[in-house]
Parts: structure tokens; C-alpha cells; sequence
């Protein structure tokens, strides 16, 4: 089923005032410039513009509230889900033995490959890049401790 931005962009931006309202009671942080709820009250800020956005652009089209699209096949719809649990039970036991880099990377590409089908190489380049930046925003800016396994010996 295929909803309209109008829907998809309220949810969006009911969802962000829940989460500025909800951010609004989290501690502040010792000798910190910023509290505990500052980072969740960017990402509600951000959910409002882009929810507000997507309202204004669904009522300008002329589209119906929700189109039924094509029907998923069971079978399908079950393996994509199992192998979304598969990779998160991975992520969780694997990432403190071999690391968040090797980890993300890999299952990412293995992700990327099953569910779009590109060919390899576009898989891992996308990967790769993706994990680089989630590493370098919150690894390194938020800093974020994120397991580094095998990897430890050789950054450090």
C-alpha cells in the first residue's frame, strides 16, 4: 500500500513533537554545554521541517489518501524479514568480537546485495561509505563508543 505524503508527513511530524517533548525531560549533562536531550531535540526539530514539507507537498497533488500497490508475496515478505532479525542478532554477538568497521561493512553489503541486487561492488562501495560516516559522526563527533575488536590492535 502506497500512502500519500499528506499522511506519511503528518505521521512524520506527530512523531517529531513527540520526540522534542519527550527530549525536553532528559538530565543534563555535568560540565557539558548541552544536555542529554539536545541531540534527540535536533532529530525532532528535523522530523517537524521534513514532515511540514511533506504535508504541503501532498496537498498540492491531486493523489488519493492510500493506493493499494502490488501485492508482496508471503514467502518473500517472511524471508526479508528474517533476514533483518538474522542480521541484527549478527550485529549484536559480532560487533564486540570483530568490531563495529568489519561488522557494519559486511552485514550492510550483505543487506545492500539481498534485498536491491546491485552487483557486488556497488553493494560494498555503499557500505563502506556509509559506515565510514556513521563512524566519523558518531564515533568521532558525538563520541559515541563504538567497539573497535579486532580492529583495536591496529587503530590504536
Amino acid at each position: 500500500m502506497r500512502t500519500n505524503d499528506k499522511v506519511t508527513g503528518a505521521v512524520t511530524l506527530i512523531f517529531g513533537i513527540l520526540v522534542i517533548a519527550n527530549s525536553r525531560g532528559l538530565a543534563n549533562l555535568p560540565h557539558q554545554a548541552y544536555g542529554a536531550g539536545t541531540f534527540p531535540a535536533v532529530i525532532g526539530g528535523l522530523l517537524m521541517a521534513f514532515g511540514g514539507l511533506l504535508v504541503l507537498r501532498g496537498l498540492r497533488s491531486n493523489t488519493r489518501w492510500m493506493v493499494w500497490a502490488n501485492a508482496v508475496p508471503i514467502k518473500q515478505f517472511y524471508l526479508t524479514l528474517l533476514g533483518i532479525v538474522a542480521v541484527i542478532v549478527a550485529y549484536i554477538v559480532l560487533t564486540p568480537i570483530l568490531g563495529f568497521p568489519v561488522v557494519a561493512s559486511t552485514l550492510l553489503s550483505v543487506l545492500l546485495y539481498c534485498l536491491y541486487r546491485p552487483s557486488w561492488l556497488i553493494a560494498v562501495s555503499i557500505a563502506v561509505i556509509s559506515t565510514a560516516v556513521i563512524w566519523g559522526v558518531f564515533g568521532r563527533l558525538l563520541q559515541v563508543p563504538l567497539e573497535l575488536g579486532i580492529l583495536e590492535k591496529v587503530i590504536y
